[in-house]
């Protein structure tokens, strides 16, 4: 009886050990996570110092993000930084790519991540990663309009341009009302990459409109033409053309955008990654501008016109169509002439999926833009440039390229007529209008019909 006690004891004991020891197991794999919850610091090398990241990890996941300190080029960092929330997402840094134009900051950052430690003991070793390119790809975030105002503008022009850095070609254009000198009603900056720029792709490509910003966006995560709108807008807003140089700039804090005495000048707000083209070639290109507006004034018109482009169903295609013609009153001559044809601000707002993904560029701008007339779009309206500007019609452009059918494929090759022509002509003849309304230009003749 004594041993039959001693035994049922003796069971009831394990029973109720291996009844805690279960349940302490489970409570143990049931909080258990990837890795050791706590606030961990964590570093690594990224290109050009340690990166140190602060990561909260509650429940063996990652919970929280941020950057202690680093010396990296700071517009790169920031388009590197842009991992930190998908790494809180994905809980850990496998599978995620590196930033393009940002590859060693990323690693740095994804290196980090790897060095948490691990609830399971084990230190996985780290492998470098590259980027993935996403060029054009539908998860473009960055945000910006090269939509020109619609309807008529007319003023005084004033244009500037010089070849700074290495032999970029900046150029500026100011309009001002006619009334008021001081009146700024068009500020407008281009740039055109240099002639032996280390990409071929853009060699003497203008920056405004082409593919240049999304390139320069996927790698720095800003686009050019931002910080160029910005300060256009400041200029027209506030009819401000001059800026005082800033007393406390440090130009070995040029990349440091969250310091006060990065910039060359003071009043301006400016985009890191463009902000050598607008302190080195925009700035001073306006205050020449400025100068001449309060010394000579302006012996030239300006005269705009933007519509947009309709379907036969009255609705906008996508297209805005914009004629520039500028014009010598004395001579009553044209001196300079630029047609474009510029592709809507998103994917979605453009009919023709052909041509969908060229929105924020223009025909004449892209590098990529195909012109079913087969010859180049800038071709023809640089033609056009010349034939005006060498006295000949506004509407007699019959000898101008991709004017009609021409050509034997096999033998020279051929062109079509674009219907570009067709939306000039509609333009030109509204402008023409309204010069000879003002006075300013001498009688273009039609061609005669045949």
């Amino acid at each position: 009886m004594a041993k039959s006690k001693k035994i049922k004891k003796s069971l009831i004991v394990s029973t109720i050990g291996l009844a805690t020891l279960t349940a302490l197991g489970c409570a143990s794999q049931a909080t258990q996570g990837k890795y050791v919850d706590g606030v961990h610091q964590v570093q690594a090398k990224g290109k050009k110092s340690q990166i140190v990241l602060e990561v909260t990890v509650e429940q063996g996941e990652i919970v929280d993000m941020k950057t202690k300190s680093h010396k990296e080029t700071e517009s790169l960092y920031l388009n590197a930084e842009r991992l930190l929330p998908k790494i809180v997402k994905n809980n850990g840094h496998e599978g995620i790519d590196a930033v393009s134009g940002a590859t060693y900051s990323s690693n740095g950052i994804l290196k980090a991540v790897n060095d948490l430690p691990r609830s399971n003991g084990i230190q996985p070793k780290y492998v470098a990663v590259g980027a993935k390119d996403t060029l054009g790809d539908d998860d473009f975030k960055l945000k910006w309009s090269i939509q020109p105002k619609l309807g008529l503008l007319v003023g005084d022009y004033y244009y500037e341009e010089a070849r700074f850095r290495q032999g970029h070609m900046g150029s500026m254009t100011i309009v001002t009302d006619s009334q008021d000198r001081n009146d700024v009603i068009l500020a407008e900056f281009n740039e055109s990459g240099r002639p032996n720029y280390y990409t071929r792709l853009y060699q003497d490509v203008p920056k405004r409109m082409s593919e240049y910003n999304f390139s320069m966006g996927k790698k720095k995560g800003t686009a050019w033409v931002q910080s160029a709108l910005t300060m256009e807008k400041l200029m027209v807003e506030q009819n401000k053309l001059t800026f005082e140089p800033n007393p406390n700039h440090d130009p070995k804090l040029a990349n440091k955008l969250k310091e006060p005495n990065r910039l060359k000048y003071l009043g301006i707000d400016i985009v890191a990654g463009a902000s050598n083209s607008i302190q080195q070639s925009m700035i001073p290109l306006t205050a020449k501008i400025h100068h001449r507006i309060h010394t000579d004034g302006s012996s030239l018109k300006f005269y705009q016109l933007a519509e947009k482009v309709l379907d036969e169903k009255g609705q906008w295609t996508g297209i805005t169509a914009m004629l520039r013609l500028v014009v010598d009153p004395g001579t009553k001559q044209i001196v300079k002439a630029h047609f474009d044809e510029i592709f809507a601000d998103e994917k979605a707002q453009i009919q023709d999926a052909s041509l969908k993904k060229f929105y924020r560029q223009s025909k004449y701008d892209s590098i990529h833009y195909s012109e079913p007339a087969r010859i180049g779009f800038n071709v023809m309206v640089d033609a056009l440039n010349v034939h005006l500007q060498s006295g000949g019609s506004l509407f007699d452009i019959n000898d101008l390229p991709a004017t009609g059918d021409t050509g034997n494929y096999a033998a020279t090759g051929f062109t079509k007529r674009s219907s570009s022509w067709d939306l000039y002509l509609g333009q030109a003849e509204k402008l023409y209008h309204k010069m000879r309304q003002d006075g300013v230009i001498a009688q273009h003749k039609h061609p005669a019909s045949k």
